[in-house]
């Protein structure tokens, strides 16, 4: 049913603004009369690609966030340049800057190493703990952050673009694993390469000494850096930032180039808006410190550091476009303190649904509830009024009248909202609400987009999260599996409710398979080599791989 609480839709007006700076940006770019090019796809800033050609070959920094970029890319390469791609430089793990290589090079040429892939050493683990691990929970928040549900005429964009509901992965694992700061040359360029580790702890830069240039990836965006994102991640580390910026002080190029921005030009430029930048990112991170350690809480955090200085907003750059101070301030608690208060109430809390019963039945019921829920609404606390409804829901799911009422006081909230991705959260949270999408069908469609081939013994040893322990109780198995495919070998063991993958086929097998990766998907009844028949069909009983979404808001 239509929602009876109607909220006008509205924009603050710096974020149409910071729209059209960002979105409304595509195209190729040159670096004055460089050999290097910023290619930018119609997403705006959203995963840009740097192009450096060199005296035999180009060179590859990221090739955007999915095929389509990539093809949009590989195009626009063909205009600059005739000569081959010998190599791409994944600044990091994060898709956008990987998910259009299959347009850009030929899988056959990486193979037969004809192209070389770099990225740092700890790339691969970092994408799987990030996107494998718990690609679940990590496709749900995507789409809460980055707007997938929201209609266009929402006007959603993610601070430097906007991000597409679709399209397909094209990632090429890297062939070559950094160790640490070095220097290569390809195709008679230079490249310094040395460590950022901010935004992802998995990221590098690139020094251009001869062409007085540096290539940074999300160390420096169209909005303050986003150090901590709310769809989930590991904590980042604002000291890695700082040190990142304060490397391109220390190089002081001519020109600045990066993942998310417009080239920058201009020796002083770039020291006055990096300088910002870096202040503004360590302004943040010590009055947090400070605060925590005067006892403040992660929500009194958000309340004191709402904003930075005035003397450090520098437009497109210091502005709460992508991270904002109110979702990065708790994270320097809960990453560096706990995510306990320190009140032992906290340490073992009862479950919000039996805390909100009885909040409740004390407050005069659930009616009575959204009834001062409407009130604090039509009085324009719109963030109260979704607190009480919140404590009405849990304690009566089935109250219509709460939900749409939550629905109504988050579109509200979000409509007041400049950050993008916060907006876009409080949106889709009425969205849901509103039964406007389902769940599991949402967590498919963002699976199949962030999902990558994976080989079958990397996808086995994923099943160690998948395991049912309550089926695996007393169960003591261990399967050799042969893939005939891939050439893999590895031994899957439970015990103890845990499920252990090692290398090689163990001498104590119960069986031994042999199987193709298609196997692992459809479940088909591989080769049995040796030993019990039946031990396929127990080990796949044991693993929990039914795709099941659920909800943000009704909980």
């Amino acid at each position: 049913m239509p929602n009876p609480y109607d909220v006008e839709r509205t924009w603050p007006d710096y974020f149409l603004e910071h729209r059209r700076l960002t979105v409304e940006q595509q195209g190729t770019y040159r670096c004055g009369e460089l050999p290097v090019w910023t290619v930018y796809c119609p997403h705006g800033y959203l995963g840009n690609a740097t192009i450096i050609e060199g005296d035999d070959g180009l060179i590859v920094y990221d090739t955007g966030v999915n095929m389509d970029a990539g093809q949009v890319i590989a195009a626009e390469i063909a205009k600059i340049s005739d000569k081959p791609v010998v190599a791409v430089f994944y600044s990091h793990h994060h898709p956008d800057h990987y998910n259009g290589t299959r347009a850009i090079v030929d899988p056959a040429d990486v193979e037969s190493g004809a192209v070389k892939i770099y990225a740092w050493g700890n790339f691969d683990a970092e994408r799987a703990n990030e996107f494998g691990e718990i690609l679940p929970r990590q496709s749900m928040g995507s789409a809460y952050y980055g707007g997938a549900f929201l209609s266009p005429d929402d006007k959603h964009h993610h601070g430097i673009g906007t991000v597409p509901s679709s399209g397909a992965a094209g990632f090429i694992p890297p062939t070559d694993l950094l160790p640490g700061n070095t220097t290569v040359t390809i195709a008679r360029i230079r490249l310094e390469i040395f460590y950022t580790g901010g935004e992802a702890i998995s990221e590098f830069g690139i020094h251009l000494p001869d062409l007085d240039m540096v290539l940074i990836a999300d160390e420096f965006f169209t909005g303050l850096p986003n150090t901590h994102t709310i769809r989930g991640s590991k904590p980042r580390i604002a000291e890695n930032y700082i040190t990142a910026l304060e490397r391109v002080l220390d190089i002081e190029p001519l020109w600045l180039l990066g993942s998310h921005i417009m080239p920058i030009q201009g020796k002083q430029l770039i020291r006055d808006t990096v300088t910002r930048y870096r202040d503004a990112t360590q302004y943040l991170w010590d009055q947090s410190i400070r605060l925590i350690n005067k006892g403040y809480t992660p929500v009194e955090l958000q309340h004191a550091l709402k904003d930075v200085p005035e003397e450090l907003i520098d437009p497109p750059y210091t502005v709460p476009m992508y991270g904002t101070p109110f979702t990065n301030v708790p994270e320097y608690f809960t990453g560096w303190v706990s995510w306990f208060s320190g009140d032992a109430t906290d340490l073992f809390p009862s479950l919000p649904d039996h805390k909100a019963r009885r909040m409740v039945e004390l407050m005069g019921g659930v009616d009575a509830v959204v009834d001062a829920a409407k009130d604090d609404h039509s009085a324009g606390d719109h963030q109260l009024a979704a607190e009480l409804t919140q404590l009405a829901l849990r304690a009566a799911p089935d109250h219509e009248d709460a939900r749409l009422l939550k629905a109504a006081a988050l579109r509200a909230r979000g409509y007041r909202e400049v950050n993008p991705i916060a907006r876009s959260w409080y949106l889709t949270g009425a969205l849901e609400l509103e039964k406007a999408f389902d769940p599991g069908d949402l967590l498919r469609s963002m699976l199949s987009q962030l999902g990558a081939a994976a080989a079958p013994a990397e996808i086995v040893r994923g099943w160690r999260y998948l395991l049912d322990a309550d089926k695996a109780a007393g169960v003591d198995l261990t399967v050799g599996l042969k893939f005939t495919d891939s050439g893999e070998q590895i031994t899957a063991r439970i015990r103890h409710r845990v499920l252990v993958v090692d290398d090689g086929i163990a001498e104590d097998c119960d069986a031994v398979i042999e199987l193709t990766a298609a196997d692992l998907e459809t479940g088909t009844r591989p080769t049995v080599v040796s030993g019990d028949a039946t031990a396929w069909s127990t080990l796949l009983g044991l693993i929990d791989r039914e795709i099941t979404g659920f909800t943000m808001h009704m909980r």
